[in-house]
């Protein structure tokens, strides 16, 4: 009898799938949750269910034993799964900081690529409802919608609004403070330069363009006598790791003899240049063809070109004195837009073609970087620098710079503050 029950057991097991396990946990149908360390876990925010891979959800917070946490949770079924998926040797795994599972089933820990250990939470025993319920009833998770706990407290929508504008105006002022202390400790352009470079890193590559940065900083780019696109690019590639011959890749006899690659792969051996990345700590995996490492760096060398010749740091503060105070906004896109010409306007990597000619720096990035880098930073160096035309310059864009398309972060956010029409403003329309 014993035997027929575990036997009954383990066959309801297998018909709960993973996606189960995720619905429970985005709906927290779940109390009284504790880790394999036996500290009790408070959940404040579940998390943004990621679809670009690495993690099940980005941007969580929660408590254990107490402490805040924030950051990436995986979810498996079972424990075990961790190192039966090979999570345990892939580095892009590294950003986790909870697994969330529906069964115990592994001795050990959740060990990271780096060798980092992170809590385990079992779900089977902290259930609101039996799990067969679960499973045979969808209507028990389906309709339901996480939403933020504060914005509930806001008697009216337009009060909301005006906090959402004020958290606008603080996000800006945050931004400029960290600029203007970093400007106080290392060289402007510089810091300049590491930002823009983050900013064309997108969420899985950006601290390897910081990475980029440091490794080729901007003086040795202004130093060299030759500031030709070409050049910048196949100096920018090299130190990244990213050139074909630093990447064996398939076919790449037929791959050399091709102009671009030629010339690229002779400027780097004659610079003799030695600080070289990784490169397989680049991420390609579920990134989209036109946000590749590889096409970004182009980009980074393209728009590196364009304000050298007169001095990188002087050239954009420059746009942004000029930029005119009726549609501004739109002048500076269009000065920080960059086009794909040449191999890149039909390759979105080395080998990879494409049939269509998309910009390097698309409007919509060229927004953002000009929201997040460009306009705190020409605030914090105008103060610093004694140009109060370009600190009032600065947050004068800002402030009446319009919102962009509607993206994933801006429909999410728009259901957990329950706001059916998505205001305008920088806060909601552009991040990180």
């Amino acid at each position: 009898m014993l035997y027929i029950t575990r036997k009954r057991v383990n066959m309801f097991k297998e018909k709960i799938s993973e996606k189960l396990v995720i619905r429970i946990w985005e709906c927290q149908a779940i109390n009284n949750l504790i880790t394999d360390m036996g500290e009790p876990v408070c959940v404040v925010f579940p998390g943004r269910i990621c679809n670009d891979g690495g993690c099940d959800f980005q941007d969580a917070v929660f408590t254990i034993g107490g402490k805040l946490m924030k950051g990436n949770i995986e979810v498996h079924l079972k424990s075990s799964h961790w190192y039966s998926h090979g999570h345990h040797r892939n580095i892009k795994y590294n950003y986790v900081v909870l697994h969330v599972v529906m069964w115990h089933d592994y001795q050990s820990g959740t060990i990271l690529q780096n060798g980092e250990t992170i809590p385990t939470v079992c779900l089977s025993h902290s259930l609101k409802y039996p799990l067969y319920k679960l499973h045979q009833n969808s209507k028990l998770l389906s309709g339901h919608v996480y939403t933020c706990l504060e914005a509930k407290s806001y008697t009216s929508k337009e009060s909301l609004i005006m906090s959402l504008i004020d958290a606008g105006e603080k996000r800006f002022t945050t931004k400029a403070a960290l600029f203007q202390k970093n400007l106080v400790e290392k060289e402007p352009g510089q810091v300049l330069f590491r930002s823009i470079a983050r900013a064309l890193g997108y969420d899985k590559n950006v601290n390897h363009f910081e990475k980029l940065a440091d490794k080729l900083p901007l003086n040795i780019l202004e130093s060299i006598k030759d500031k030709s696109s070409t050049n910048n690019r196949a100096l920018l590639l090299g130190t990244a790791g990213l050139l074909p011959s630093q990447r064996s890749m398939i076919g790449y006899d037929e791959l050399k003899e091709k102009t671009e690659i030629k010339q690229l792969e002779t400027i780097w051996r004659s610079s003799n240049m030695t600080a070289v990345m990784n490169r397989s700590t680049w991420c390609f995996y579920r990134v989209r063809p036109d946000n590749f490492p590889s096409r970004r760096i182009v980009a980074l060398s393209c728009f590196v070109t364009r304000h050298c010749q007169s001095g990188f740091l002087k050239s954009l503060m420059k746009l942004v004195g000029e930029a005119p105070g009726k549609g501004g906004y739109r002048w500076l896109e269009h000065e920080l837009t960059v086009s794909a010409q040449g191999y890149w306007a039909g390759h979105f990597d080395f080998g990879i073609a494409t049939t269509r000619n998309s910009a390097l720096i698309g409007r919509s990035r060229a927004a953002e970087i000009i929201i997040n880098v460009l306009l705190p930073f020409a605030y914090a160096y105008g103060r610093l620098a004694a140009e109060p035309d370009l600190k009032r310059k600065a947050i004068n864009l800002y402030i009446n710079y319009p919102g962009q398309e509607n993206n994933q972060l801006m429909r999410f956010m728009k259901q957990q503050l329950s706001l059916i029409e998505m205001i305008s403003f920088p806060l909601l329309s552009n991040r990180d």
